[in-house]
Formats: C-alpha cells, sequence, structure tokens
C-alpha cells in the first residue's frame, strides 16, 4: 500500500523543505509550481538552471530566503514567459460553480429535449 510520503515528486519535496526553513507559504508553493512546470511542460534548457533542475533546488531556497521580493517577481517572469497557464489560477471553488451551472444548463437541455 502506498502513502503520501510515496507520492512526493521532487517539487514537494523542495516546497516541504522550503517551508521548514521559514520560506512564505505563497513563495514556497510558486517554487514548486516552477520547479514543476518547468519538467512538466518541457521548458527551455537554459531556464531549468532557475527552476532548481541542475542543483536539486538549493539556488532557489537561498534565492528565496535571501531576497523574497525579488524573487517572487522573477519566478512569475518565469511562470509569464515560459508558462502555459496565466499566473493568476482561477479559485477552485469558482471553477467549481461553473461546472455547476454548465452540467445544470446540461440537464435542463435534456428536459426540454
Amino acid at each position: 500500500m502506498m502513502n503520501d510520503q510515496d507520492m512526493l515528486f521532487e517539487w514537494d519535496s523542495w516546497k516541504s523543505h522550503a517551508l521548514a526553513l521559514g520560506v512564505a507559504e505563497d513563495l514556497a508553493e510558486l517554487g514548486r509550481r516552477i520547479m514543476r512546470d518547468a519538467y512538466l511542460e518541457r521548458w527551455p534548457e537554459e531556464s531549468l538552471g532557475e527552476c532548481g533542475w541542475w542543483d536539486d533546488g538549493f539556488g532557489m531556497l537561498a534565492q528565496a530566503q535571501k531576497n523574497p521580493r525579488e524573487t517572487r517577481k522573477r519566478w512569475e517572469a518565469l511562470l509569464t514567459r515560459y508558462g502555459r497557464r496565466p499566473v493568476a489560477v482561477t479559485p477552485l471553488p469558482a471553477r467549481s460553480r461553473a461546472l455547476q451551472l454548465r452540467s445544470r444548463a446540461a440537464g435542463e437541455e435534456q428536459r426540454i429535449a
């Protein structure tokens, strides 16, 4: 049987380590996201160093601790430049409401027919 620890990826472990070192939750999540997206979306080779892939994220941790504000700007710029998804993602509850409305509309169409 698998436990939660078996399902962790490098970016999840990085976030846990960042939080343990005192990096703010939202900045740690942003760092996790760029590590994940750089890998899964196959960002250009030159961006991978900034996304923790050549040093296991140690440089990212140092940046986040030393200068969180500048680090946030740089990571958001990386997402804007290379990411397929916008930086500001619609919160889950809003997406859920949209799906519920779509489901209701589909149900009404079936009743009318």
